[in-house]
């Protein structure tokens, strides 16, 4: 149904793709090996540059001036892209979270930048998720192992959000911040990870441990189909392109065994898929700090 074009990243865990609609690229992050990585669409090349960063990294924001907000173990960090120069902007957790706590998804809207966070060893529920204004970081919801997502369309005034560790999809009123669960992924599909939205009421979910992306209709809140990928750890999906009818999405080596490669030898690696759908377009943030 679906064919898809290989890119040979090879990350240990690839994350956080954002579509550069300015440059027509793709950038997305290898958490475990501090990474920032660059897919040109035009040119069909990749390019990556390892960043001085305490790892886990988090999550990646494109700015309106051509640079980037990083997130990762202990903060939000400004990054460069010419000059490749970091430096430390905020840190939003408490002192008592330091140890405990890292950064992980997130996504932009209008005038917030959101931020989510897991617990570092991922057993206990200490991670939670929210926005980051110029002045102030408001908490949407906590008790998670590790927050994911989340996906907003700003017109209907509805986020979704992935609960990892509890196979759970979840749907948020942001008038009154109600949450609804939307569905409970099988055991034998694997545990929710990256998700997009698309114009159409679709909710697009990538599948850790499950080889997979399905797409959710929020109509009736079931899978309408999946496809399946030759990548066991499915982490992240970006829409992108001219009509925004492409989907990027990545995936992880880590956590795959010997075993598990033979039988998925593109873990690490990046795909490229077509689709019938268009995506809703993720803004550039405009917030300095």
């Amino acid at each position: 149904m679906f064919d898809f074009n290989l890119i040979d990243s090879r990350t240990s865990l690839g994350e956080s793709g954002f579509y550069l609609f300015k440059s027509d690229e793709i950038v997305f992050l290898d958490l475990a090996n501090p990474t920032i990585l660059f897919y040109s669409l035009k040119h069909n090349t990749l390019s990556k540059q390892k960043i001085n960063l305490p790892k886990p990294l988090g999550n990646i924001y494109p700015k309106n001036d051509g640079n980037f907000y990083i997130s990762c173990f202990n903060g939000l960090y400004n990054y460069n892209r010419k000059s490749k120069n970091i430096t430390k902007i905020i840190d939003i957790r408490k002192q008592e979270e330091l140890k405990d706590i890292s950064y992980n998804d997130g996504t932009i809207t209008k005038n917030k930048i959101w931020i989510g966070t897991c617990h570092i060893k991922e057993t206990k529920d200490l991670g939670y998720f929210g926005f980051l204004t110029k002045n102030n970081f408001n908490i949407i919801d906590r008790k998670f192992k590790v927050s994911n997502g989340p996906a907003i369309n700003e017109k209907t005034n509805k986020l979704y959000f992935s609960d990892s560790f509890n196979s759970k999809l979840y749907k948020y009123n942001l008038n009154n911040y109600k949450r609804e669960t939307i569905l409970k992924i099988k055991k034998q599909d694997g545990f929710p990870d990256g998700i997009a939205l698309d114009t159409e009421n679709g909710l697009w979910v990538a599948h850790w441990a499950g080889a997979k992306v399905s797409r959710i209709n929020l109509k009736n809140n079931k899978i309408d189909f999946s496809i399946n990928l030759p990548a066991l750890n499915v982490t992240s999906v970006t829409f992108f392109g001219s009509k925004m009818n492409y989907l990027f999405i990545t995936s992880a080596k880590i956590g795959t065994s010997s075993k598990q490669l033979k039988k998925y030898p593109y873990s690490g690696s990046s795909f490229i898929i077509k689709t019938d759908y268009q995506g809703l377009k993720i803004p550039y943030t405009s917030i300095k700090f």
